[in-house]
């Protein structure tokens, strides 16, 4: 029940007189007591109202849910992009030791080559030059 503050009832006395300001307090208590009511049902249509706006901006368990659903799919994509870039590192990988491989067999070869072709030289210039058949003998005569 609403209560109307004593100055206000003086207030009324003494400007209306008594009977009159009874009347007008009386009116004046049951208008608040609406009021009153009214705000009461007011109260849980702007809750009801507010609990809405909230949803409608705020991030429920739902919502929550579904990005982080989104979200692992997407980290699925991505780790299956991973796995075939991975798989293709490996297949280029293995494509460059192959290569080098036979690059090094080829080496071999020329170095061999180059051995022979050395040698050769070395025995074309000993046996061509007089000087040098000299000096070996004496070289081995030295080395005894």
């Amino acid at each position: 029940m609403a209560t109307v503050p004593l100055e206000l009832y003086e207030l009324f006395e003494e400007k209306l007189g008594k009977e009159k300001a009874k009347e007008a307090i009386a009116l004046v208590e049951e208008a608040l007591e609406t009021i009153e009511e009214k705000a009461k049902e007011q109260k849980t249509v702007i809750k009801a109202e507010l609990r809405e706006e909230l949803r409608k901006e705020l991030a429920t368990k739902e919502d929550v849910l579904l990005v982080k659903e989104e979200l692992l799919g997407e980290i699925g994509k991505l780790e299956q992009k991973i796995e075939t870039v991975h798989k293709e590192l490996d297949q280029k990988i293995e494509t460059v030791r192959q290569e080098i491989e036979i690059v090094r067999q080829e080496l071999k070869g020329e170095i061999k080559v180059l051995r022979v072709l050395i040698y050769v030289t070395l025995a074309t210039v000993i046996l061509m030059n007089r000087g040098t058949i000299e000096y070996l003998v004496n070289l081995i005569k030295m080395m005894k």
